[in-house]
């Protein structure tokens, strides 16, 4: 079983990354897969416009050879394991898209250490899909396009889309699109005579979000979603449980007054 450090109830651990340290309050939990300079707002977005008492945690992902062998138990087990080290009572658990899978569990998880259940809130939450697996390995490949040759992309895009009619299992299909995207970014940065570290350091962290991503679908939302509360935007899909609608694009749902006078309305 994953084993983040010990620490005391004053601080963080590894596993997590403290956006607001706020006061003695229960623990605010956020899940997502935050990287720097993604379009869609973050918790960092949405942490200033909630009350400065609470203190709100967010997800760091393990370290990557840990991650390789993760499923969607370990993920949660591991960011438990790190909040029950604290001592601290956890009041509520966030989840951005995806992140509303591993929130949901990770609730149930936390609530055996505790009299309460922790409140659930997500935020367009959607289980995983080949499609949308698809259109983050596009995007993927456009950050790195500047080093691409035309036929080094489409001959990417096409082995990701055949891999995604040829579907078996999502494991299978991060593979695959981890695989190939390592092999046009080493293959176009050697061309380019740029550093191979960087090349490595790119294609691992979009090994890290694909496994993040594909490990989800371990967890069943039809049996974590149906009694936690959804903030959606025009967008959203339907969800099974409560949904609160909010007038703000998906890319802006985290960084809107809107969303967080919704979520300041739920935490009290």
């Amino acid at each position: 079983m994953p084993q983040p450090p010990q620490l005391s109830q004053a601080t963080a651990s590894p596993a997590w990354k403290v956006l607001n340290p706020g006061g003695d309050e229960p623990l605010i939990l956020a899940v997502d897969f935050a990287v720097s300079g993604r379009p869609e707002a973050t918790f960092t977005s949405l942490s200033p416009l909630l009350a400065a008492e609470l203190p709100l945690w967010e997800t760091r992902q393990p370290d990557p050879e840990q991650a390789r062998s993760f499923g969607g138990e370990d993920f949660t087990e591991y960011w438990a394991q790190a909040v029950r080290a604290t001592g601290r009572p956890v009041r509520a658990v966030l989840g951005y898209c995806v992140g509303g899978l591993y929130a949901a569990r990770l609730a149930h998880l936390v609530a055996r250490g505790q009299d309460t259940r922790p409140q659930v809130v997500l935020f367009d939450p959607e289980p995983p899909s080949a499609a949308g697996m698809t259109a983050d390995f596009r995007d993927a490949m456009a950050r790195i396009s500047s080093v691409l040759t035309p036929e080094e992309s489409e001959r990417a895009i096409r082995t990701a889309a055949e891999a995604a009619t040829d579907f078996t299992t999502f494991r299978a299909f991060g593979t695959t699109l981890t695989r190939t995207f390592r092999e046009a970014a080493t293959s176009a940065f050697a061309r380019a005579e740029l550093l191979p570290e960087l090349a490595d350091e790119l294609s691992t962290a979009y090994e890290m979000f694909v496994r993040y991503i594909a490990s989800a679908a371990d967890l069943d939302p039809a049996e974590l979603w149906p009694d936690t509360t959804a903030v959606t935007s025009p967008t959203a899909a339907p969800h099974p449980g409560r949904s609160i609608p909010v007038d703000v694009p998906h890319a802006d749902l985290l960084r809107s007054p809107a969303t967080a006078g919704v979520v300041r309305t739920l935490l009290e």
